[in-house]
């Protein structure tokens, strides 16, 4: 995949029937949010787990988070963290239910 580092990237929300544009460098969550698509977020910072979404299809790079938000296994599964995801090329993701976002955490108390 030829990834490009200069234009602005197309999002799609699946479960939303939506599309959004991302700028070069920005986070996901940050495109999500300046352009009003109703996301869930909360600390901004890869800590909490509440913006987690299923990268159906495209590249992100990963910047960094707390495993205790994202465990090793939904990460493979390709579940990402809006707040630290930067858009690398055109993407496809899909919201999580409320339950799948925060199942991670209840099942670690």
């Amino acid at each position: 995949m030829n990834l490009d580092i200069t234009n602005n990237f197309e999002i799609t929300i699946e479960d939303l029937d939506a599309k959004v544009t991302a700028r070069t460098g920005e986070t996901l969550l940050t495109a999500l949010l300046t352009q009003g698509v109703p996301f869930a977020y909360s600390c901004e910072s890869g800590n909490c787990g509440a913006c987690k979404c299923l990268l159906v299809r495209g590249e992100v790079e990963g910047l960094a988070y707390s495993e205790q938000a994202l465990l090793p296994q939904e990460r493979s599964a390709g579940v990402i963290l809006a707040c630290r995801s930067r858009v690398r090329s055109d993407l496809s993701i899909r919201r999580l239910p409320p339950l799948i976002r925060t199942a991670s955490r209840s099942e670690r108390e």
